[in-house]
């Protein structure tokens, strides 16, 4: 932090300062600065002062922003699925993230991003109150299709349901992070690594146990990497009881095909859990349910899927059985170099 402190008092360090004061080269809003980053070139870095940012951003430039303390620099948006855009039209889960990365080379560091719908909230209306909304998704980040090298280093991200998401083809890479939420909060079918990160479980009271899945992944069936977790925490919130959380399930999401609108079958969700240390209330896998060509409901199930554990500790590891422990050759190929091919080791630190 004193590292922080140091760079940040040197202003010319940075092409950009988001702050409530003038001065040379700032800001009083993250949009502002992003539209005066160059479209292409080195990186655009912007130093994001204290305070909480009520924005929703669509990051379409390479650029890197840094908060001055990640407890205190907060970009949030209060965007549920349920909600309604200037049309009358409900958001829907991928029109509700508060960021939005859409360009490679982009990196985030030091600051924290939340969707801050109150789900509690909103559980604890009465039914038939027409405030309760029943699309609760809520996206804090999301990284778009075929989105590379999107770098994120001490970044929080907190949300409920559907906490980040990572589109198909992305590449993303989180060192020293925190993800909090419930219900399938680390989902998609791009590539996201979580190195040393803490993935916290969140408590709630308007259902019985299962409360939730960690992820969710929908990962294509030519893809041989997903969502990984490396050296890694996995905890909760006080109250979240043991056994009501799963590692995972797979979504099979709905899509147009040329023969009508279905699960699609290609997306055979990969996850792996490495050398993690694994909390209580982890009790193995779980199954999720889609659509089939006629709009019967079907199950998909986790020991059809890629989903697999090596080498974790704590009370929550191994519950799913022998099925889905890895091999230690196949372990092997989860080097971060053989999943960021391409990548510079500036990236990779």
């Amino acid at each position: 932090m004193a590292m922080m402190a140091s760079s940040a008092a040197h202003a010319s360090t940075w092409d950009a300062i988001v702050s409530s004061t003038a001065g040379k080269n700032h800001y009083s809003s993250l949009q502002a600065a992003l539209e005066a980053a160059p479209e292409q070139g080195e990186p655009w870095r912007i130093l994001i002062k204290n305070g909480t940012w009520h924005e929703r951003l669509v990051i379409t430039k390479p650029v890197t922003l840094v908060g001055e303390s990640r407890e205190r620099t907060i970009i949030e948006a209060n965007t549920p699925a349920g909600a309604l855009d200037a049309e009358g039209k409900k958001l829907g889960t991928f029109r509700t993230s508060t960021v939005e990365v859409a360009a490679s080379g982009v990196t985030l560091e030091n600051l924290t991003v939340r969707n801050s719908f109150d789900f509690p909230a909103n559980s604890a209306l009465p039914e038939g109150d027409p405030n309760k909304l029943k699309d609760t998704q809520a996206v804090a980040l999301m990284v778009d299709e075929n989105v590379d090298q999107a770098r994120f280093r001490k970044v929080r991200l907190e949300g409920y349901q559907d906490t980040f998401y990572s589109k198909n083809g992305s590449r993303s890479y989180f060192t020293d992070c925190e993800i909090s939420g419930h219900v399938d909060f680390i989902f998609g079918g791009g590539i996201a690594v979580f190195d040393r990160c803490t993935i916290i479980a969140r408590n709630r009271s308007d259902i019985a146990p299962p409360l939730g899945y960690i992820t969710a992944p929908s990962t294509p069936q030519d893809a041989h990497f997903g969502l990984v977790f490396l050296n890694s925490r996995l905890t909760k919130e006080p109250g979240v009881p043991a056994g009501s959380f799963a590692l995972g399930r797979p979504w099979h999401p709905t899509t147009t095909f040329d023969d009508g609108r279905y699960a699609d079958p290609n997306a055979i969700g990969t996850v792996a859990f490495i050398h993690c240390d694994i909390d209580d209330h982890i009790y193995g896998w779980d199954k999720m349910s889609g659509k089939d060509k006629q709009g019967d409901k079907i199950w998909f199930y986790p020991q059809d899927s890629r989903f697999y554990e090596v080498d974790n500790t704590g009370p929550g590891a191994g519950h799913g059985g022998e099925h889905y422990q890895l091999s230690p050759d196949d372990a092997a190929h989860y080097d971060l170099h053989d999943i960021f091919t391409g990548w510079s080791d500036a990236l990779l630190h």
